[in-house]
């Protein structure tokens, strides 16, 4: 099978049941074959690969603390891991339609999720302060190969690129993509209307409306233990995801 779908899971931020639920949404959402991994620092099950360690030395707390997502854009890290196209996956997404479109897509680059919920003015006038990116990487589609620039970059500068950055998202809005032009830039948007935000809306200004399901679109975001109105929220405790989780 040349399709392949990935997440990665370390820490306890995430019960199993998550990687479980997601493992079920795919088989339920994918009208292509597909292989399934699971990258985690606790392999368990037969979809599980080990995440390698190789860059834990270089965190520091609260920087860059997602940089084992990056682990993936290696293929070669990962040589029992199948297929040339590849899409991502975080644990916490709610899949509304045929995740064939994503392995349907044009790929001369690679694609990230640009937040149309974000105002870009605002993302423009704070990229000198490394805050307000419009990037989200809780989706990425890519050919084998065409995301190691990525993975080498930080290999090479992995001091600097760990003690600059809080969030991997706004490492790859610096280094990565073209805020003042879009259509230009090492990583591609995926469309408007494809991937919206539980907690931030759609598309700026015009659908900003917060906590409403779009089956219109492909996939939903969350933040799991997000603080709503001054309490952490998880995605298995919304009543409207439940029914459809």
């Amino acid at each position: 099978m040349n399709n392949t779908i990935l997440c990665v899971k370390w820490g306890d931020k995430y019960g199993n049941e998550y990687v479980e639920k997601l493992k079920e949404q795919v088989e339920k959402n994918c009208s292509v074959p597909f292989n399934f991994y699971c990258l985690t620092d606790r392999p368990t099950t037969k979809d599980d690969i080990q995440l390698p360690t190789h860059w834990d030395s270089h965190y520091i707390k609260d920087r860059f603390w997602a940089y084992r997502k990056l682990y993936i854009f290696n293929e070669d890290l990962f040589p029992t891991i199948k297929g040339s196209e590849f899409l991502y996956l975080d644990q916490d997404v709610l899949i509304h339609q045929d995740l064939k479109y994503f392995f349907d897509l044009e790929m001369s680059r690679p694609y990230i999720v640009r937040g149309w919920w974000n105002d870009i003015n605002t993302c423009k006038k704070n990229f000198g302060k490394i805050i307000s990116t419009p990037l989200n990487s809780s989706v990425i589609r890519w050919t084998r190969g065409q995301l190691r620039p990525v993975y080498d970059y930080v290999e090479k500068h992995k001091d600097i690129v760990f003690f600059s950055y809080k969030t991997i998202d706004n490492f790859y809005n610096h280094k990565f993509y073209d805020i003042h032009n879009e259509d230009e830039g090492f990583f591609k948007p995926f469309p408007k209307n494809d991937i919206y935000s539980w907690y931030k809306g759609n598309i700026f200004p015009d659908d900003m409306t917060e906590k409403k399901l779009r089956p219109d679109c492909k996939i939903c975001l969350f933040n799991n233990s997000y603080v709503w109105k001054n309490k952490a929220e998880h995605m298995n405790q919304i009543d409207e995801i439940q029914k459809l989780w």
